[in-house]
């Protein structure tokens, strides 16, 4: 589990944005996503200020552009790190 913190509204609307910009759509505040071989569930706390990634997985097809763990949640905080401006 990863826990993004001082991640205020405007910053996850802003990380949304970002993402459906690559097609990837996060729906609500808290629920599953699967796109491309890459899985997670995801929760944005307001109160908190906080995104948790958790059950990250990465497989076919992106596994064979050499994408991991570690690459998926470096691009999520380089984005949430851009929208915080």
């Amino acid at each position: 589990m990863t826990k993004f913190d001082q991640v205020n509204p405007a910053a996850f609307e802003c990380l949304r944005a970002k993402l459906k910009s690559q097609g990837i759509e996060l729906q609500g505040i808290s629920g599953y996503l699967s796109k491309n071989g890459i899985s997670l569930d995801f929760e944005y706390s307001e109160a908190e200020e906080s995104l948790t990634i958790s059950n990250l997985e990465v497989g076919f097809p992106a596994s064979m552009i050499g994408m991991n763990k570690d690459k998926v949640l470096g691009i999520l905080e380089k984005a949430i790190s851009e929208c915080r401006g």
